[in-house]
């Protein structure tokens, strides 16, 4: 019996040692709290609107072709263009590299995206770069989106009037709702689980698993046929959430300020979901990426305030493009 039990407390001993061990050498998974790490990351980003670098997120067509024109080629941009390869063909910035936005952190991998230059990300209207921008941003790039797209650049290119159709409707310029709503109905924040254990490598999980199939939009005409059927945010100031107003039902986030762990982020239901949208859509592409990333039913409402009630706004507003050919130095077109 002696021996019997000698043998059984030496095997138990054994096993205490060799799983010590194996947890020393790192099979047993580190635990961390992913979705703290992201948000982290977004409080810090939300808040001030700048590249790691400090330049500022938008950038007009005016300064990029200043940039590029100035004669100094070390400070040029890495540009990507996220168009389809046949408006892409049609007319581009010179040096710029076509990709689909679903291939983007594949690209961050193997280093094709350059971590040393300037980030220039271009689509057609200024909303899928912006979605661009705010992962690269949160990736530690210095990302930045040229505002309101080639449709800033050159109308003669293919498929570069959206812009023009959407402020011309101005549908529900006279439907804003001036009456304030608010919340005070808090909600658990998501959780996440892709097994990272760092912040860029669970934002590039989770770009692949919730924004490569489709960044997170919506149109403006399903939000109006039924808002209450969305938990819509105005991501604006509050004196211009009450004038000019807003779409009905929507509650007012202040940007910088609101969409933080410690102050807003955890009014944002996680059982709905949740529309934002601005002046154009392209801060609001980059607040429903990152929220999507985070774990929420998020969608920006494509071409924000522009698109639904135009003549209300008295700035921030799609000027239009200039004439064909002022901007050709920095074009490739055939």
């Amino acid at each position: 019996m002696k021996k019997y039990l000698t043998i059984v407390l030496i095997v138990v001993l054994a096993l205490f040692v060799i799983l010590g061990c194996d947890k020393d050498n790192g099979t047993e998974p580190e635990k961390v709290d992913e979705f703290a790490l992201v948000a982290a990351k977004g409080d810090v980003y939300f808040t001030n609107y700048l590249t790691p670098g400090g330049l500022p997120v938008n950038v007009s067509i005016s300064d990029v072709y200043d940039n590029l024109t100035d004669g100094n080629a070390t400070n040029d941009p890495f540009i990507i263009d996220y168009r389809s390869a046949t408006d892409f063909a049609s007319g581009h910035i010179k040096g710029a590299v076509n990709m689909p936005l679903s291939d983007l952190v594949d690209k961050v991998d193997d280093g094709t995206i350059p971590k040393d230059k300037v980030i220039l990300n271009v689509c057609y209207s200024g909303q899928t770069a912006s979605a661009a921008t705010a992962v690269l941003n949160l990736l530690g790039y210095d990302a930045q989106n040229l505002l309101f797209g080639m449709c800033a650049v050159d109308t003669s290119i293919s498929n570069t009037g959206q812009w023009l159709g959407q402020i011309a409707a101005d549908e529900h310029a006279n439907d804003l709702e001036t009456q304030a709503h608010t919340t005070t109905t808090t909600h658990d924040f998501p959780t996440l689980n892709t097994g990272e254990t760092e912040a860029e490598e669970i934002i590039k999980a989770r770009f692949k698993e919730v924004i490569a199939p489709g960044w997170p939009k919506i149109n403006a005409d399903d939000v109006w046929d039924a808002p209450s059927n969305y938990f819509i945010v105005n991501y604006w100031p509050e004196s211009e959430y009450l004038a000019p107003g807003h779409i009905p039902g929507a509650y007012q986030f202040t940007p910088k300020t609101s969409l933080k762990t410690d102050t807003k982020l955890n009014l944002l239901p996680t059982d709905k979901t949740v529309v934002i949208y601005c002046y154009t859509g392209q801060t609001s592409a980059q607040v429903a990426t990152y929220l999507t990333i985070l774990g929420y039913d998020a969608k920006s409402l494509l071409y924000g305030v522009n698109g639904f009630a135009y003549s209300k706004l008295e700035g921030h507003k799609y000027a239009g493009a200039p004439q064909p050919g002022i901007y050709d130095p920095i074009l490739e077109k055939p």
